[in-house]
């Protein structure tokens, strides 16, 4: 009986004071205000009063990592031009969404196919195929996409490709230049093209599955921010996916975001947004073929 009522003992919680601060703090509606205004200003993302605790939780680690002992403290941080130079880049990382899977919204890449590519190509310069992945996470669309080029390229070897892959996040784009994956991330991609592009690990144990270098070194890497007035791309693209992304924008900034990707894209060419997304086409040089799939038209 008294090894009995030892185990049923509640477990000696541990004093307040040992418990770090900054798991103890809250988000305040006031600083949240303030933070969800720097997010607009600073990648353009709309957060809403429901994505309060999201924020939160997302916060609490950057206050771990700078050692901080509350949001305000962290927000007067962001505020100051040392802070934003230390930390800016940081907070846009932590906040940003990077959802993503290999093949996802399958029907886009099957539109893909040889006839269409063909066409692409003699459309652009008749040699090479240029696409553009506009916010590539962690770089499952940018290796779908690079497969099913190749894939079809090298059938024919008349053409050849390149991807531009960029992202707002610097720690995403360092994952995605990295592509490696687990093996249940790859399950979606079919089985010959994960014969002919994907490396297993050589350890037993191990689930980690890497992107063949042939395609890794078909693909450049760069951070843009598609809020920004300035940033260039040097060469018009045959192909741009931003997908589920216009999502996270109002109206206008959706508007702006679409209008400076057309003026990157070739009379022709495809813009390919996501399921989720919308866009006021009408204003706008594109035409709508299919799924979110749109044309882009001359001026």
């Amino acid at each position: 009986m008294a090894q009995v009522s030892a185990a049923l003992k509640p477990p000696v919680s541990a004093p307040s004071d040992a418990i770090p601060q900054w798991t103890r703090v809250e988000l305040s509606d006031q600083t949240f205000d303030v933070l969800v205004r720097l997010v607009y200003t600073s990648c353009g993302v709309s957060l809403s009063r429901i994505k309060k605790t999201m924020l939160e939780t997302r916060l609490r680690r950057r206050l771990q990592v700078t050692g901080l002992p509350d949001f305000e403290s962290y927000l007067r941080l962001l505020q100051t031009p040392a802070g934003a130079a230390q930390e800016m880049q940081s907070f846009v990382d932590t906040v940003v969404t990077n959802e993503t899977s290999f093949f996802r919204e399958r029907a886009h890449f099957d539109h893909l196919n040889e006839a269409e590519l063909k066409r692409l190509v003699q459309n652009g310069d008749g040699r090479t195929l240029r696409a553009w992945s506009a916010a590539c996470s962690s770089g499952q669309e940018v290796y779908t996409l690079a497969m099913v080029l190749d894939a079809v390229a090298s059938q024919s070897r008349q053409w050849d490709w390149q991807i531009l892959a960029t992202d707002i996040s610097v720690k995403i784009l360092t994952a995605a230049r990295e592509a490696i994956y687990r093996t249940e991330d790859v399950a979606p991609v079919p089985a010959a093209l994960q014969e002919r592009y994907l490396l297993r690990s050589r350890d037993p144990d191990s689930d980690a599955v890497r992107v063949s270098p042939e395609l890794r070194g078909r693909v450049t890497f760069g951070q843009i921010n598609l809020m920004h007035a300035e940033y260039r791309v040097k060469t018009k693209m045959d192909i741009i996916f931003l997908r589920n992304v216009l999502i996270y924008f109002e109206p206008q900034v959706q508007h702006d975001v679409v209008a400076k990707l057309c003026r990157h894209l070739r009379p022709g060419g495809l813009l390919i947004l996501g399921h989720s997304d919308t866009t006021r086409s009408g204003k706008l040089p594109l035409r709508l073929i299919r799924g979110n799939i749109y044309e882009r038209l001359e001026d």
